[in-house]
């Protein structure tokens, strides 16, 4: 129970700190996000929990006011891909460790 709230908490502060302006780093983690299989826009079919952490992620932008104009999600996580690439939590870093050497 801990960590979804831990989660959460990322979520909102990744979303209080967006600037549309991608940072080097962001722009690098995403294009490595790019090819994953982890990344929502790669899976052929998405699964209903899939689908529900994409209409979450959504929601939350909404209420916050946030526009993106990347909607995809780390499947692994639920975590869209451009607020998760901003963050520097080691608890918010890709699940594969694809960031690792970045």
């Amino acid at each position: 129970m801990n960590t979804i709230f831990k989660k959460i908490s990322l979520a909102i502060k990744s979303r209080k700190e967006h600037n549309k302006n991608l940072t080097p780093l962001q722009k690098k983690r995403l294009s490595i996000c790019k090819d994953c299989p982890l990344n929502s826009d790669n899976k052929e079919q998405l699964t209903l929990l899939d689908t529900f952490k994409i209409r979450l992620n959504k929601v939350l932008n909404f209420f916050m006011q946030v526009s993106v104009d990347n909607d995809s999600i780390c499947t692994s996580c639920g975590c869209n891909l451009v607020f998760k690439s901003s963050q520097e939590d080691p608890e918010n870093m890709c699940p594969l460790n694809k960031w690792n050497n970045l």
